[in-house]
């Protein structure tokens, strides 16, 4: 019995890969993992293979075999019923306690920190921490907190410092957090500072670029909570190169799981992003799970979601997002072509035709140079990746309000580059690297700075929170498109200890 399903109510208990157009037509032989179980029918006639968890991408989309689908996962069909991990305070602290605190945090890239002395500073929780750049590649994560009464050292988001200065009494640290100076020292009497004043310090690693920090004393090594599986899967995009370009955090009226549950499955883009079924195929996902909570979830961009290719009846023009890649992967407007289902053909003949660009996409899978591939990081970064940037979201616990979260939104562009996918709401990007993006902080009401898709989400995560608080929600159903929600929460009941 999984974690999951011993907190939940018990219920009874490889497509061939064809050209898009084709796989909604013909039909497949059932994967052994399909045949254990009974489906529902369908609320009215379909003419497109149903989705299931052993979808894989069409064949053209990896030519070379470069990545496996991962096996499917039964995850049961149980009701979740314990509605309390969504608003009970005790639950919060317990997060913070068996969750949070135990596993690695990506918290930033270093870029953000360019040159040695750099810091950011980085909020979880109730906790403050301050990254330093060191020499070469290194970094070092420490409490940002004065030894002397506990006031925060540091306001900014980034900066530079040669020493850091209490602001309340004037003590002094150095970059690497060793006590320089204590103000009027001879005021003090030795043995009141015989004891280790120096910032306590959090474990922190680089990976490819970016910066992780745990909390925990001795946690597992990083390349093993990633795991192959993710390490492989990513390995051509430039990482190394990327710079931010866009960082906004807000306060949303939501648990940070009741948010980040919209952002991994793609369920709802039909009712709550209508303007991207025309070009993203969120139906037909290809979703991988792995250890330690991680997934991918690959959106199929360029391609429409088949239930709205059945209302065209295969009359398909281009939407503003096929413009975008089109012009992104420099084909000429003149040569676009006239219908959608093409698009993603001609993007890939163009962007493997680029010689002496910012980005060698011959590195890349077929699927990779048009998709959307969402890495999962547990417990709730999402990085959705493209060669030419990465989108990267977290929902973080509020400090002191379990039906509130603190949602990041952040960009990382490969300099040199064109224009980004709209959904991440970047325009004029400075990839020039000179200077480091400050933090932009909206006012939780502010709707027009999150872009069009992500303020959809957030108009409705607020409603669904209020939902679960009602006598007359029994608990979350989840279709086969929802498999991540029940894949987070089997290891959220791992850490958890069944909340026992």
């Amino acid at each position: 019995m999984t974690p999951l399903a011993a907190v939940m109510i018990h219920a009874p208990a490889l497509p061939i890969p064809l050209e898009p157009e084709a796989q909604r037509t013909m039909k497949k032989t059932p994967h052994p993992y399909e045949e254990q179980f009974r489906f529902a029918d369908p609320s009215e006639p379909i003419d497109y293979e149903p989705y299931r968890q052993t979808y894989v991408l069409p064949k053209w989309k990896d030519s070379r075999g470069l990545y496996r689908k991962s096996p499917p996962r039964d995850l049961g069909t149980a009701r979740h019923e314990n509605k309390s991990v969504y608003y009970s305070p005790d639950v919060m602290e317990q997060e913070w306690e068996r969750i949070w605190s135990k596993v690695w945090l990506l918290v930033g890239h270093l870029n953000d920190v360019p040159t040695p002395n750099s810091f950011m500073r980085v909020d979880r929780f109730r906790e403050s921490v301050l990254v330093v750049r060191g020499r070469g590649d290194t970094v070092r994560a420490m409490y940002n907190v004065c030894q002397h009464r506990g006031a925060r050292l540091v306001a900014k988001d980034f900066g530079k410092a040669a020493k850091f200065v209490c602001p309340f009494h004037k003590w002094e640290f150095s970059p690497g957090g060793s006590l320089l100076k204590v103000q009027d020292r001879e005021t003090f009497r030795e043995e009141a500072l015989c004891h280790n004043l120096d910032l306590p310090q959090l474990s922190a690693r680089v990976w490819r670029g970016w910066i992780f920090i745990s909390f925990n004393d001795d946690p597992m090594p990083l390349e093993e909570f990633l795991g192959p599986e993710i390490i492989g899967r990513t390995q051509p995009y430039d990482f190394e190169k990327m710079i931010r370009v866009r960082d906004v955090m807000q306060e949303w009226n939501a648990n940070w799981k009741t948010s980040h549950e919209a952002f991994i499955e793609g369920y709802h883009v039909q009712a709550t992003h209508p303007q991207l079924v025309p070009a993203v195929d969120a139906y037909h996902a290809q979703t991988d799970l792995f250890a330690h909570g991680h997934a991918l979830s690959i959106y199929q961009f360029m391609s429409p979601a088949p239930q709205y290719a059945a209302r065209k009846g295969g009359k398909l023009e281009l939407a503003e997002e096929h413009r975008i890649f089109l012009r992104e992967a420099g084909v000429p407007e003149a040569n676009w072509p006239k219908s959608s289902k093409d698009v993603p053909q001609a993007v890939i003949k163009a962007k493997l035709a680029r010689k002496g660009y910012a980005i060698d996409y011959s590195k890349f899978s077929e699927g990779q140079l048009v998709d959307d591939w969402g890495v999962g990081l547990f417990p709730s970064t999402e990085a959705f990746m493209h060669p030419e940037g990465v989108f990267i979201q977290n929902w973080m616990p509020h400090p002191s309000d379990p039906e509130k979260c603190i949602y990041q939104a952040q960009v990382y562009a490969v300099p040199g580059i064109g224009e980004l996918p709209s959904f991440m709401a970047v325009e004029n990007a400075d990839l020039s690297g000179k200077t480091v993006l400050p933090r932009t902080r909206l006012d939780s009401n502010d709707m027009e700075n999150l872009g069009p898709v992500i303020r959809q989400d957030r108009e409705l995560v607020p409603r669904v929170q209020a939902g679960i608080r009602s006598k007359g929600f029994r608990g979350g159903v989840y279709s086969e498109q929802e498999i991540r929600i029940r894949h987070f929460f089997d290891e959220y009941y791992r850490h958890m200890h069944l909340l026992k």
